[in-house]
């Protein structure tokens, strides 16, 4: 007999889905499971899409599936390249799927990671701040459009192979002009880098994102969230009354940038930069000030370190972000980051 371990390994065949070919179940979650697909009609070279469906039981829930399509209408606003592209939309035997680029890569979450998972290894600063402006800069032509995300954190960042910076998962997003359905009576999204106002049940803005944003990025610089504690509960306090850790201070060529993110860090809304592309040029104006103004050279950075990342970490180099898993993010066992936080 053949020793099983000598074997190749055989993918199943592809699923018919649609217009698309399911080549393989990449992860699922509390809402929906993502495919890596291909249209049936491709041409040779057309690259591999990301197909997000809904389970079936879910797509069953008019609240979820009400959900789903605040996610399709975001998507369908903003044209931006650090915001995921939607190709397309629509429903099969009544499953509503949507259809994104294959963009590979690894979340900030991943790169952040170590071997042993429990801590985190920071990025160089330019690094940190590079994809803090990138970020920014998404965010601000999102809120262009009417689109708050509320659910900026880690998971939601990818980082492509090639070192581009993307924004996923706007299935919580607040769209001016739908109505604003929670589900579960609570206020959705990530606790660690809820900004004050969510936690409070407050009116939520552009800033709001902002707040997290920088959470996000002095993570990236410190190796935790800046208002981390050992539960939820005590970080949610701190969030609201507390100062934030302190991250490393910064060279002096950085002080404008150190500034910044104490700026996006304040309790109240009114008290921050509200303008997501003003942040960005100012991140910028640090970056090229302090010699890293090269997008070129900070993009091979960053697609250098994610494979560095995969040749430490093999078995991990197929985990995709929290948009490609399909978590949902009200579900602490599908999430660590996630909880709901009830509105008052």
């Amino acid at each position: 007999m053949t020793d099983s371990a000598s074997r190749p390994r055989v993918e199943a065949p592809a699923a018919i889905f649609g217009d698309y070919l399911l080549l393989r179940r990449e992860g699922i979650g509390g809402m929906a499971e993502v495919f890596r697909a291909q249209r049936r009609d491709r041409r040779p070279g057309d690259p591999d899409l990301a197909l997000k469906r809904l389970l079936p039981h879910i797509a069953e829930d008019p609240t979820l599936a009400r959900l789903y399509l605040r996610e399709v209408e975001a998507l369908r606003r903003i044209d931006h390249p650090v915001v995921v592209r939607l190709i397309d939309a629509g429903e099969v035997d009544g499953v509503p799927y949507v259809a994104m680029p294959w963009l590979g890569g690894l979340s900030l979450r991943q790169l952040l990671a170590t071997a042993d998972s429990d801590t985190q290894t920071p990025l160089p600063a330019e690094l940190a701040l590079h994809i803090g402006a990138e970020l920014a800069d998404g965010l601000g032509a999102a809120h262009a459009t009417g689109v708050v995300h509320r659910d900026v954190s880690p998971s939601n960042v990818l980082v492509s192979d090639t070192g581009d910076v993307h924004l996923i998962d706007f299935g919580i997003a607040r769209v001016a002009g739908l109505a604003q359905t929670t589900h579960g009576q609570g206020l959705r999204g990530k606790w660690a880098y809820a900004a004050p106002e969510q936690i409070a049940g407050q009116a939520i803005t552009g800033r709001t994102d902002l707040f997290a944003l920088a959470s996000v990025v002095v993570e990236a610089l410190l190796g935790r969230a800046p208002f981390a504690e050992a539960d939820r509960e005590a970080t949610l306090a701190r969030i609201q009354t507390a100062e934030p850790a302190r991250w490393p201070t910064l060279a002096l060529s950085w002080a404008r940038a150190d500034a910044v993110l104490q700026a996006l860090l304040r309790k109240e809304p009114s008290e921050r930069p509200q303008d997501g592309a003003a942040v960005a040029h100012l991140l910028r104006g640090v970056l090229e000030q302090a010699g890293h103004g090269d997008l070129t050279h900070l993009q091979r950075a960053l697609a250098e370190r994610i494979a560095a990342h995969r040749r430490a970490r093999p078995q991990g180099a197929t985990i995709q972000a929290a948009e490609l898993r399909g978590e949902d993010v009200t579900r602490p066992d599908q999430d660590p980051d996630a909880t709901e936080v009830r509105m008052t």
